[in-house]
């Protein structure tokens, strides 16, 4: 036999036992026999082999670059810790838990869009019967859709300012996750959903700055500061329903990098 690795010749005598090898065809002939029936000892071994005493101990040689030395339990032990060293692939938990505190918050932010188109379309009703009787604007009902109607502008420009930062916030960390786990950053963060909700960051954010900068005298005819207010009225519904188109994008852009990121295994039970 010939030992199967190079650099270690053992005079095509030996298998080595060490690093393994492939017996000749001789050696295997000589063991298992030649012929049919039933398989019978060789007349003679190959040299370098023999036959076991009487005593039932064997005689067999083995060649000294053959014999396996102790194994260093320092060695051991190293080996044993690279075995249970378990590899990181996946995100960690605390990226999860800020994933989902960010949708929550998004999601929230949308239901406070939501309920600002209702209070924007009460007030539209509001103005228009204004238009017909003076004596409207000036009732209790009147004055309580417009106290509800700052009160839920307040907190949707204050929704809007969390989301922004506490995305800012989760986009860096994803990046980082991304390189630390050998991703490619720019192949995780690409996406459709992103590039089309900063395509509609532009027109909205000249809108908040131009409302907030707007400061027009009000008309002293009433039908005309009708008309003004109900232009006012739906130019803020429709940006309000963009920014809920926008925000879904947003929701869904962080769950495909989120499913990039951390693909979720057959057992796993998360919704995303």
């Amino acid at each position: 036999m010939t030992c199967g690795a190079p650099g270690h010749d053992t005079n095509g005598r030996y298998l080595c036992i060490r690093h393994g090898g492939v017996p000749s065809a001789e050696f295997v002939a000589a063991l298992v026999g030649e012929g049919e029936g039933a398989a019978r000892w060789p007349d003679r071994l190959p040299d370098g082999l023999e036959w076991p005493d009487p005593a039932g101990q064997s005689a067999a040689r083995i060649p000294e670059q053959s014999r396996t030395e102790p194994a260093d339990p320092l060695a051991l032990a190293e080996m044993s810790e690279d075995d249970d060293e378990v590899i990181e692939d996946r995100a960690p938990v605390a990226l999860r838990a800020f994933t989902w505190l960010f949708l929550t918050v998004t999601a929230v932010h949308i239901v406070l869009l939501v309920v600002d188109v209702l209070v924007l379309r009460r007030e539209d009703a509001v103005l228009r019967d204004y238009a017909v009787a003076e004596h409207t604007l000036q009732s209790p009902a009147s004055q309580a859709v417009f106290a509800l109607v700052n009160r839920v502008g307040s907190a949707v420009s204050m929704a809007l300012w969390v989301t922004l930062l506490m995305f800012a916030v989760w986009f860096g960390v994803v990046g980082r996750v991304a390189d630390r786990l050998g991703r490619d950053r720019r192949t995780v963060l690409r996406h459709w959903t992103y590039l089309g909700w900063r395509l509609a960051l532009i027109p909205l954010v000249v809108y908040l700055f131009a409302d907030a900068a707007r400061d027009e005298p009000r008309p002293a005819e009433r039908l005309a500061f009708v008309e003004e207010a109900l232009a006012v009225n739906h130019t803020a519904i429709m940006f309000v329903s963009l920014r809920i188109v926008m925000l879904a994008m947003l929701a869904g852009f962080v769950v495909v990098v989120w499913r990039r990121l951390n693909p979720p295994a057959r057992d796993d039970d998360l919704p995303f």
